[in-house]
C-alpha cells in the first residue's frame, strides 16, 4: 500500500484576503443603508400624511364655520387631502369640530379642527 504525504500548506498565500473582506463590508453597508432608506421613507410618509390631514381638517373647519353643510366640509377636506397627496380615509363632524384622518402611502395620521 502506498503511503500518501500531505504538500506542506503555505501560509503566506493570503492574496485576496483584503478584496473579500472589503466585499463584506460593502455588503454590510448596502444592507444597512437600504434598511435606513425605508425607514426614512415610512418617517417621511407619516409626516406627509399629519401635514395632509391637518390642512384638510383646517380647511373643513373653515367651511363648516362659514356656514355650509357637514357634508360639503367633509368634501372641502377630501379636496385638500388630496391636493397635498394623501387620501381622505375619515371625515366626522362633533359638535362644531372636524375630525378627519388622511392616509399617505400606507401611513396614516388623524387632526382635529374647529372654532377657537
Amino acid at each position: 500500500m502506498p503511503c500518501f504525504r500531505a504538500k506542506p500548506v503555505d501560509l503566506r498565500g493570503d492574496r485576496g484576503y483584503a478584496t473579500v473582506a472589503a466585499a463584506g463590508f460593502s455588503a454590510a453597508l448596502v444592507s444597512m443603508l437600504a434598511i435606513a432608506a425605508l425607514q426614512m421613507s415610512a418617517l417621511v410618509a407619516r409626516e406627509q400624511a399629519q401635514v395632509a390631514a391637518d390642512l384638510a381638517a383646517v380647511a373643513g373647519a373653515g367651511a363648516l364655520a362659514a356656514g355650509v353643510t357637514a357634508e360639503h366640509a367633509c368634501g372641502t377636506a377630501r379636496e385638500t387631502a388630496e391636493f397635498n397627496g394623501a387620501e381622505l380615509r375619515s371625515c366626522a363632524v362633533e359638535a362644531e369640530d372636524l375630525i378627519v384622518a388622511a392616509q399617505v402611502r400606507g401611513r396614516s395620521a388623524g387632526a382635529r379642527a374647529g372654532p377657537l
